[in-house]
């Protein structure tokens, strides 16, 4: 029978030895030493082994030490926070849903006894919408800049006199998904309870002018501004909102106001700001993937490409050359679609001026647009718009598209597009859509004009001396070279002091 074989752990200072010990080993050792010789068993050899590993596993584990690094430990606080602000996020859904519930609640034992808020036709209305989009730390008005404006109705008459008609009115934000079933009515509970407080719980999310006295029933808003973004929100979106100040007495119940949602943004995103649709003078940075002094921004203003008709312009000559060469992207991507996409998007509907290039035979005009986009091709004395060309008339077009497009910033936009069809602008209907002109403006090229004609058809010969006319010769006799001369003097300096418009077109003295 073999004999027991006993692990045993030595510690000696601070280290740990691990150790087998066999019954009777310490005899067979002296045998062996007095001449005899005892080889290891193969089960002895490998016990040997995974000692060894056991040894090996036991000092790598003392040894190793996990070391955190302060960015790892700012990395875990902000997935900590991260996940504080997604658990403050659902306990205000939670409690939003739970107030839902119980409006609903409510509304039902609302409706069992009417007389607890009866319907009032008084409200308050604003009278102009919210420019978009809204940024903070920055005022907000209606479109075009002006200022916002509110007034208090009876059904569809504004009160203008009356203690109602000059009430304190105060601005307030709500919650987004407020009024978005289209309810056109509500209690004050439930307008109350979608009110949006400050970051922190506390304060306000308006800053600014944060109240309006109503004047003849009407009344603007002062310097109003927000605050913070609705990023944090649900919705991701405010409602600017108004309601009499809880300091006034009305006697009746007065309905606020609210006005459509709208994303209030950071006011650091203001400098790339993405317009939907672009317009054609809108700069390049305004397009999807391109930020404001950012890589693509200053390889595009390297290549002077500065506006969105800029950038149509070059992507409709060479689309490659742009997105290799000026953008340097390599091959298509992401971004790039995005960014042709967008530059697409911009509006061309009311540009109807084209321009013509005629080939070198004269029997192909090609026309383009304002950004030098092919619309179509005249054949002979057909026209034929591009998606309807045949292979071999796209054969053509395509031959003589490239020679084009170096010479087209030199041609001028000669052609307008009516019904379909590209017509020559006509300058005397150019002249009309100039508008009336000045009666004196009227009057001096037609008597300029009727002068030189006559002064055209007479002979005046400046090397004799001119013979002053008798009494019986009239001034503009042609026989009279003095009265001739005379006349020619005078339209000479009308004509040099004063422009002529003739056919839409200014004229001036050689």
């Amino acid at each position: 029978m073999a004999p027991k074989r006993e692990l045993i752990l030595a510690r000696r200072g601070s280290e740990k030895r691990l150790r087998v010990t066999v019954p009777g080993a310490a005899a067979a050792a002296a045998v062996a030493a007095g001449g005899g010789t005892a080889l290891a068993s193969p089960a002895k050899r490998m016990l040997r082994k995974i000692v060894l590993v056991l040894l090996f596993l036991l000092r790598m584990s003392e040894r190793a030490t996990r070391v955190v690094s302060i960015s790892q430990i700012g990395h875990m606080v902000q997935k900590l926070h991260k996940k504080l602000e997604n658990m403050q996020e659902q306990m205000e859904d939670i409690s939003h849903e739970v107030k839902q519930l119980k409006h609903l609640y409510s509304n039902r034992h609302a409706d069992q006894h009417p007389g607890l808020e009866p319907n009032t036709n008084i409200q308050l209305r604003f009278l102009n919408g919210l420019k978009t989009p809204v940024y903070t730390e920055k005022n907000i008005t209606a479109e075009n800049n002006e200022t916002i404006r509110i007034g208090i109705f009876e059904g569809e008459n504004m009160i203008t006199d009356g203690p109602l008609s000059k009430v304190k009115v105060e601005i307030i934000v709500l919650r987004g998904d407020f009024s978005n079933d289209g309810q056109v009515s509500w209690t004050e509970e439930q307008f109350n309870n979608h009110i949006v407080q400050g970051r922190d719980g506390q304060g306000f999310v308006l800053g600014g002018d944060r109240s309006v006295w109503l004047k003849n029933g009407e009344g603007c808003l002062g310097r109003i501004r927000f605050k913070e973004g609705s990023s944090r929100t649900r919705s991701r979106m405010f409602i600017v909102g108004a309601r009499v100040s809880k300091s006034e007495n009305t006697g009746v119940r007065v309905q606020e106001a609210v006005m459509k949602p709208a994303t209030v943004l950071d006011r650091r995103n203001e400098a790339n700001e993405k317009r939907h649709p672009p317009m054609l003078d809108d700069q390049v940075f305004r397009l999807e993937e391109i930020s404001k002094d950012g890589t693509y921004h200053k390889r595009l203003k390297k290549a002077k490409i500065f506006t969105v008709r800029d950038f149509l312009k070059a992507l409709n000559k060479n689309a490659k050359k742009l997105r290799e060469e000026v953008l340097q992207m390599k091959k298509k991507t992401s971004s790039w679609d995005k960014m042709v996409g967008h530059a697409r998007d911009c509006c061309l509907s009311d540009q109807h001026e084209l321009k013509e290039y005629q080939s070198e035979e004269g029997n192909v005009k090609l026309f383009f647009n304002c950004v030098h986009q092919l619309v179509g091709a005249k054949f002979g004395g057909d026209y034929v718009m591009y998606d309807n060309l045949d292979p071999a008339q796209k054969t053509v077009v395509n031959n003589l598209k490239e020679g084009a497009h170096a010479r087209l910033e030199d041609i001028s936009s000669d052609y307008v597009m009516k019904n379909n069809n590209p017509e020559p602008v006509c300058t005397s209907s150019a002249a009309a859509a100039a508008g009336p002109l000045n009666p004196s403006d009227h009057e001096m090229p037609h008597q300029v004009t009727e002068a030189a004609e006559n002064l055209g058809h007479c002979v005046v010969n400046c090397m004799t001396e001119p013979v002053p006319p008798t009494e019986e010769q009239d001034l503009l006799d042609p026989t009279n070279s003095y009265g001739l001369l005379e006349v020619r003097k005078i339209v000479d300096s009308v004509a040099y002091k004063c422009s002529v418009i003739v056919n839409g077109r200014v004229l001036k003295r050689e």
